[in-house]
């Protein structure tokens, strides 16, 4: 199981696509968002979570 990001304009949030990995490894949407990219780091989430939903519908 893998998660691309297929676009992230990043500037200053770039430390937070490490976030896919994450929740891959921890097989769960909670997971620690990145301090100096807190906003990305959510907005991330919240995209895999969309997808998750979208899949399960």
């Amino acid at each position: 199981v893998d998660i691309e990001l297929i676009e992230h304009n990043h500037g200053r949030g770039e430390a937070a696509e490490v976030i896919p990995e994450k929740v891959v490894e921890a097989q769960s949407l909670k997971v620690d968002i990145i301090t100096s990219a807190t906003y990305s780091s959510k907005v991330i989430l919240k995209a895999i979570e969309n997808a998750l939903l979208k899949a399960t519908e």
